[in-house]
């Protein structure tokens, strides 16, 4: 009788004891890189001249990146981009009038909208031929940003790029249909981790915006782009993966002490 090694073995689920603590180690890998920049980011604020707290409003047009090699073909659907709102909580340590690290806890909805011209089934949910589908993600976003000031006075400009790291904590997909007005047809929760979404997701994002002086605060306006290098979800039929990526509006209220 042969002798199967149990570690080479495939479980039950479909997943080898290789897949499952590579997985592992790779959620614990960036957990620990998480905490080790929010670290050196609390070691930042005692050491800044200025510490600046605050909050903000986030307009978001959300899509989905798909690889080059497929992006032009007919074999999947067209993506088209949703607006979102949001907000958000702001720390920024000053180290002197023109640079700064800023830190942010965010909340927002990534996903994306098509319109089908065949049967598909997205995120396990069968859509028939016609009907509008709008997928939308909750994150806790934390991005982690250099912000340089191109000047000093009461008004100013400002660029910020960095890191941002996130974690989807549900998601829903609304089905629409166009019958000379569009109705919403139903709402479906989607179980991320059954359909195989990828709920940590790591970006970068860079920007820029105006600040203007009120007091012992500031009003900031600025406009960024984030693009996702996490390939968060399988799309359908060619089985390629899709990342995330937005342009986002925001204003806020920096509170100086």
């Amino acid at each position: 009788m042969p002798v199967v090694c149990p570690y080479e073995s495939p479980n039950p689920f479909g997943i080898s004891f290789h897949e499952r603590n590579l997985e592992i180690m790779k959620n614990t890998m960036k957990k620990n890189f998480l905490a080790t920049l929010t670290f050196l980011f609390t070691t930042a604020l005692l050491s800044a001249q200025t510490i600046s707290t605050g909050f903000k409003g986030v307009w978001n047009f959300s899509n989905v990146k798909t690889p080059d090699i497929i992006a032009n073909t007919d074999v999947i659907p067209t993506f088209k981009t949703i607006q979102t709102t949001g907000f958000g909580f702001v720390a920024e340590a000053a180290f002197s009038p023109r640079f700064a690290l800023q830190s942010e806890l965010n909340f927002v909805t990534k996903g994306f909208k098509i319109r089908e011209q065949a049967d598909l089934q997205l995120f396990e949910v069968p859509l028939p031929v016609g009907v509008t589908a709008v997928s939308k993600f909750r994150y806790v976003e934390v991005p982690l940003l250099a912000k340089v000031n191109l000047g000093t006075g009461p008004v100013r400009a400002y660029l910020l790029a960095g890191p941002t790291f996130g974690y989807a904590t549900s998601g829903k997909l609304e089905t629409r249909a166009n019958f000379l007005i569009e109705l919403d047809l139903y709402n479906t929760p989607i179980d991320l981790d059954q359909v195989g979404y990828k709920r940590w997701e790591t970006g970068a994002t860079a920007g820029g915006g105006l600040a203007f002086e009120t007091g012992r605060g500031e009003i900031f306006l600025d406009a960024r782009y984030t693009h996702g290098f996490t390939e968060v979800y399988d799309i359908p039929v060619v089985h390629e993966r899709v990342q995330n990526r937005s342009f986002g509006l925001q204003a806020g209220y920096l509170f100086r002490f």
